[in-house]
């Protein structure tokens, strides 16, 4: 049987990209990103299938004051998420984010999250990377028709979704301290047609490099499209990945985590 050990792997460094090229002779992007897992040399990944307890070390949760929502927390469901519950007042709201900041844009960060929410009327859907906020339970885009970034947040890529205003579908918006904030520049614009099927499994990527905001919506097993905007957050700005919903009327929603994953490039 042959041995895994890695002193057997000679000169080539363990678990690199270098090795990944030179084992199955080739560059192609989509290769190396089906293996970052195990490409541990270069890459820093965080992935959490929410089948457990919620880890405070890794993850610290954020509901507004009145209206009794609920905080993310483990639900026995079928194969386990984390649950919670944005609660019955106008602008309620529950949120999760990472515990720590500490990715640079310059190190091409992503954050992966699938998710589904009960109702998909009334309510405000923000995901993505940033530095931390002012009121974690309150979103980093304060108006997406104009888009603005405030709420203590300086640097930002996010998929923003808010009834509220009138720009009421998905949205990818990017700021950071360098120019204005942006909406998604993709020729075709399909997420201004989209909005999320209730109840149904959403998979989102937001991800970022210095000054640009990129990000790709599945819709349940339908790919909605890719998309990228000219701006996100600046080189040295230490930013995190966070979801958060909110109520628009007087409806609690309902939302589940069913995994979470996130990465970076190892630059340092």
């Amino acid at each position: 049987m042959p041995n895994p050990n890695p002193m057997f792997l000679g000169t080539t460094r363990p678990f690199s990209r270098q090795l990944a090229r030179s084992t199955f002779a080739g560059t192609d992007p989509r290769k190396i990103a089906l293996l970052v897992e195990a490409l541990i040399f270069d890459y820093g990944v965080v992935r959490e299938e929410c089948c457990f307890a919620l880890d405070t070390a890794k993850w610290t949760t954020a509901v507004s004051a009145g209206g009794g929502p609920t905080a993310f927390a483990y639900s026995a469901v079928r194969g386990g998420t984390f649950q919670g519950a944005t609660g019955t007042t106008d602008n309620d709201a529950t949120a999760i984010h990472a515990a720590q900041t500490f990715l640079d844009p310059a190190d091409n960060p992503w954050f992966l999250i699938k998710f589904n929410v009960g109702a998909v009327t009334g309510v405000q859907i923000e995901v993505g990377l940033s530095d931390p906020k002012a009121d974690e339970a309150l979103p980093g885009v304060t108006d997406v028709d104009t888009p603005t970034v405030g709420n203590g947040a300086t640097d930002i890529a996010c998929l923003h979704m808010d009834t509220d205003q009138t720009l009421t579908t998905v949205e990818l918006v990017g700021d950071g301290t360098t120019g204005a904030a942006a909406l998604s520049s993709a020729p075709s614009l399909t997420t201004r047609a989209y909005t999320p099927t209730a109840s149904t499994y959403q998979t989102w990527l937001v991800g970022c490099r210095p000054n640009l905001s990129y990000a790709l919506i599945f819709n349940g097993d339908g790919q909605v499209g890719s998309f990228a905007t000219a701006n996100g957050p600046d080189s040295g700005v230490l930013v995190r990945p966070y979801a958060l919903f909110r109520t628009r009327n007087t409806a609690s929603k309902t939302v589940n985590i069913d995994y979470m994953f996130y990465g970076w490039e190892r630059n340092g």
